[in-house]
């Protein structure tokens, strides 16, 4: 009741705006009551679609339910109302789930915390500072430079890894327990992935997830337990009760285990871990959102929202969080643009936890399984494996069928092979780093020199960027020896990319000079204008020529020879 005052209220309040020369000001200036009515219901839908999965979510990072809710609903608020990117929703999420999963082994009493969990808070508060260090330096524009593959990669090792955890609550079980789980397992699936394709509008308001749960519950007590003792619910297993309506403190945990060997070094690596995926993946599911809403995001507002989160979240004992890319997705789909329904997804977690906790006692496991195991077939990528079909088969059939380069499909399944053999984050960063490396190997080969003559003097035409990968191709490609005693290279189509180029021409010049040729660079584009002037200190061997095609803006001299030729090691 408190909760729909509330909302009535913030709905109510966007009728009163004060209205100046027609246009409506103040803080609710572009809501209605409209609007704010949708995103509220919005918001209430999502939220009983995010409960389940948060429970779910628990069981995979071997922690208590309550560790996870008490997460969602902390970070789900901070960021809704905080966050650079409305209409985010944020909570407990699967990246998370994962990673707190490689450092607590399953506990030993079912439904309870893993050993060692009282590092995993210290943990989750490192990795909101660090969050909040990503956001200060504003490295949230880096997230440009994770390429296609590695996001598949990303998805499909994500998808691997729920899905494995899910087998869990079936081990140990046998006889009729095993038959009846299965069954519910499967109805809630088959619920869930059909349910919104009938064509009644109701089923496109009604999460899909909250009927399936209400039909798990409705076979465990109506019809399972005429025949057997039932399945596990989730108060079999771990149960909610007044003790874990509210969030239990950091401190109130054993704290002596900080104190035991290897303990900050845990604490470091879980929480740099945390840190990483979930920027990675706030970050990617901020651009799915915005390319629905089309409005800007702020991604260092979102780093630092989730880092404020992630700290409040570690204090009270949670397990973190970041933005939830498949509630996100469905949000927008349906019209939520703005903070209020991620803010009443958030507002509704807490209730349930705090008030409404009984309720969830009576879910079955089996049917959180079923509901994990549609959101897996809906995260792996599946139209890779068609890419992987495709990497074996003769050139002439992948001409046609799903072709794409095979570097590449070796970085998709090399990203998805390490997140399931290490970790989500090391899965990305080594995909960054290959495909770093192939896309140096291939910019490499577009390096091209034509050769012509003016007059007695010889023109080398070069196209493709010149840089450390092509440096050496480059300088092959010239005769000091067989060339006239004037040469010009005209950089037509190309660039310089690094210290590597300067040095490559640097070295070219002495071998003409020491030849007593002339050899003169034009042509350079702005770019490499402003590399060769940084490194005016040292180059003075390379003559420049600032071609009549491009006005540039005189460049010091860099006629006679390194001002300072250097000597060993090139400088760092």
């Amino acid at each position: 009741g408190e909760a729909l005052c509330l909302f009535g209220g913030i709905a109510a309040m966007t009728e009163k705006e004060e209205v100046k020369g027609g246009v409506k000001t103040g803080i609710f200036k572009d809501f209605n009551r409209e609007l704010v009515t949708k995103e509220v219901l919005l918001g209430v839908t999502i939220a009983c679609a995010q409960i389940p999965e948060s429970v779910a979510f628990a069981f995979i990072a071997n922690v208590k339910p309550p560790v996870a809710l008490h997460a969602a609903w902390m970070v789900g608020l901070i960021c809704s109302v905080f966050g650079g990117r409305p209409g985010m929703v944020n909570g407990a999420t699967g990246a998370f789930a994962a990673i707190i999963s490689t450092f607590l082994p399953e506990p030993l009493e079912e439904g309870g915390n893993g050993a060692g969990v009282e590092l995993l808070f210290p943990s989750v508060m490192f990795a909101g500072f660090l969050m909040l260090v990503f956001s200060a330096l504003d490295l949230s524009r880096f997230i440009l430079l994770l390429p296609s593959p590695v996001m598949i990669g990303f998805c499909n090792g994500l998808g691997l890894i729920i899905g494995n955890s899910q087998l869990h609550p079936f081990e140990h079980k046998e006889g009729p327990v095993l038959a009846w789980m299965i069954v519910i397992t499967v109805v809630s699936m088959a619920v869930m992935e059909f349910l919104p394709k009938l064509p009644f509008r109701i089923f496109k308001v009604i999460p899909s997830s909250l009927v399936a749960i209400v039909v798990a519950i409705i076979i465990e007590f109506a019809i399972v337990r005429r025949f057997i003792d039932g399945t596990e619910t989730i108060g079999d297993v771990s149960e909610f009760s007044a003790e874990t309506a509210k969030p239990v403190p950091f401190f109130d945990y054993d704290l002596d285990k900080l104190s035991e060997s290897g303990a900050i070094e845990t604490i470091a690596r879980q929480g740099l871990l945390l840190a990483l995926v979930g920027s990675i993946e706030s970050l990617m599911t901020s651009e799915v959102v915005e390319s629905f809403v089309k409005t800007p995001s702020s991604g260092t507002k979102t780093l630092a929202a989730m880092g404020v989160g992630n700290i409040v979240s570690g204090f009270f004992g949670g397990m973190g969080g970041n933005a939830m890319i498949g509630l996100s997705t469905i949000n927008v789909l349906n019209g939520g643009k703005t903070r209020v329904a991620p803010t009443v997804t958030a507002l509704i977690v807490m209730i349930a936890v705090v008030g409404a906790y009984e309720l969830l006692n009576f879910i079955p496991v089996a049917a959180l399984a079923g509901i994990m195991f549609v959101v897996v077939l809906h995260t792996i990528k599946w139209f890779s494996l068609k890419m992987l079909l495709a990497f074996f088969l003769p050139k002439s059939y992948r001409k046609k069928n799903h072709k794409i380069p095979r570097m590449e499909v070796i970085v998709i399944f090399a990203v998805t092979f390490l997140a399931v053999w290490r970790d989500i984050a090391q899965a990305v960063l080594a995909g960054v780093a290959l495909c770093a490396v192939i896309m140096a190997w291939n910019s490499s080969k577009t390096v091209s020199v034509e050769q012509t003559f003016d007059g007695d003097e010889k023109v080398y035409i070069v196209e493709g960027p010149l840089f450390f990968a092509s440096a050496n191709r480059f300088r092959k490609m010239f005769t000091p020896d067989a060339d006239p005693d004037s040469v010009k290279v005209q950089f037509q189509a190309s660039c310089l990319m690094d210290y590597t180029a300067i040095e490559t021409l640097h070295n070219l010049s002495k071998d003409y000079k020491a030849l007593g040729k002339t050899i003169v660079f034009a042509s350079l584009n702005e770019s490499s204008k402003k590399i060769v002037e940084k490194a005016s200190h040292l180059v003075t061997t390379i003559e420049y020529d600032a071609d009549e095609i491009m006005e540039l803006p005189s460049v010091p001299n860099v006629a006679a020879g390194f001002k300072n030729d250097p000597e060993g090691p090139m400088p760092h």
